[in-house]
């Protein structure tokens, strides 16, 4: 029943009401006063009644407007997203991501820093004062950003790496310190087959090949710095199948990366690298260690790298050539984990009373104690073959030390302690802790604390 229907049914009882008064008992007038205040009663509930009713539809036409507004504002949100990114994705997958909806176009980005104290200690020598025995201090020795992904599709990949840490060197020099690192595009042609393009390490060296933020020890080793070719500008074939990974590159020569075209540095240079997969998988091989439950596996690898110099001042003049072999193996199994690699090097100047011919190795490993402790040591070796005055001395290095894990690499604290047998008489860089001692001397002590994340 609507109010209208309610009110007049109101008004004509009130009405019968009081027309019955008039023909009824006059005595009646008592009551008449009673029926003009239930009507008026009634005319003040019928009030109330037309108000609520009013507020109810006010309440449903305010929220159907503004659920009408909601959806428009949503719509159009939906419209200017699909119309600026067509889909876009965002998300954490071993860095923070960005990527089409389709994956045609994606930019990863990681951070790597490695925040490092050491300490050295080494012989005054003959002279007094000449030599400050004890040097330690501070550095920021890596904070690099790593740029990967693709664009076009899935085949076209980049890489991009810039490390902003302590400036002593550059990374195409023998300490990869601080400036562009990688810099390279390339393409995959499928069925494992790469072609890379631009500044990238050579394949040459395992040890090198390694990122650095997956070492063993707190830094690569003396010899991998002496030998290394580093980073160089060419073209390089990547082919990874089940059990092969096979790498070859044309270059402009040994730690030329980032060089301009026109730099005199060689003819040709030439870089090989096979690896065999004996057992286990090829991503346990992407760092040195081995964590608890990790699966057995070996690998074997060699590389070769050939290389003669540019004519540079006296046209027809003898070049300078260097050939550079090397082997090693690495095994992993269940919490412990060896390496071991022989590197022979030989050079031929000019002057043929200046041909050297090098040898080196290098043997390392590690145990885990618990889950988050890891035990490890390394023996480096090298006989420089440097006719000089005084002497070369071989390189003779033992370092052991540990390392604790707060979330696998991407958390951990390093720390080793380094014993020099024999004079240190060639220092590669001082990345490595290591100073040129004074003729004679010996037992130089290297201590190395470093704090690195990953993400």
């Amino acid at each position: 029943m609507n109010l209208t229907k309610q009110v007049g049914l109101v008004v004509g009882a009130a009405a019968l009401a009081l027309t019955g008064g008039s023909f009824a008992d006059t005595t009646a007038d008592a009551n008449n006063k009673d029926l003009k205040a239930q009507v008026a009663e009634l005319r003040a509930e019928m009030a109330q009644m037309r108000a609520q009713q009013n507020d109810n539809w006010l309440t449903e036409q305010r929220a159907d407007e503004i659920r009408g507004l909601v959806q428009d504002v949503l719509a159009d949100a939906d419209t200017r997203a699909s119309l600026l990114a067509q889909g876009v994705t965002a998300g954490y997958d071993n860095g923070a991501v960005i990527s089409s909806a389709d994956g045609n176009w994606s930019l990863r980005t990681n951070i790597h820093m490695q925040q490092r104290f050491v300490w050295n200690d080494q012989d005054e020598g003959a002279v007094a004062g000449a030599i400050d025995e004890d040097r330690y201090g501070f550095e920021n020795t890596r904070t690099k950003f790593i740029l990967t992904g693709n664009v076009v599709n899935q085949d076209w990949i980049y890489k991009v790496e810039i490390n902003v840490g302590s400036p002593s060197g550059t990374m195409s020099a023998a300490d990869g310190r601080a400036g562009t690192g990688d810099a390279y595009l390339g393409y995959k042609y499928g069925d494992g087959l790469t072609v890379l393009l631009g500044t990238m390490k050579a394949p040459l060296l395992r040890e090198e090949l390694v990122a650095s933020q997956y070492q063993l020890l707190v830094e690569r080793s003396n010899v991998n710095y002496f030998y290394t070719a580093s980073r160089v500008d060419g073209v390089a074939l990547d082919y990874l199948g089940d059990q092969f990974h096979v790498m070859a590159m044309l270059s402009d020569g040994m730690r030329t990366g980032g060089s301009v075209w026109s730099t005199q540095d060689t003819d040709f240079a030439l870089t090989a690298r096979v690896e065999w997969l004996a057992m286990g998988n090829w991503d346990q091989f992407h760092d040195f260690t081995s964590p608890n439950g990790s699966e057995r596996g070996v690998m074997v690898g060699g590389a070769l790298h050939y290389q003669t110099s540019e004519d540079v001042g006296t046209p027809g003049a003898p070049d300078t050539d260097v050939l550079v072999l090397t082997g090693d193996v690495s095994v992993e199994y269940d919490g412990w984990n060896a390496f071991a690699a022989l590197v022979y090097t030989s050079v031929d100047f000019p002057t043929p009373t200046l041909d050297v011919d090098q040898t080196a190795i290098v043997v390392q490993g590690g145990y885990y104690l618990s889950d988050n402790w890891e035990l490890f040591g390394r023996y480096e070796w090298s006989d420089f073959d440097l006719v000089t005055v005084p002497v070369t001395q071989d390189l003779s290095i033992f370092t052991i030390g540990a390392t604790r894990y707060f979330s696998g690499h991407n958390a951990k604290w390093t720390t080793d302690i380094g014993i020099g047998f024999d004079e240190v008489s060639v220092a590669p860089a001082n990345i490595t802790g290591f100073r040129v001692d004074d003729v004679g001397e010996d037992g130089q002590v290297v201590i190395r604390s470093q704090v690195q994340i990953m993400f």
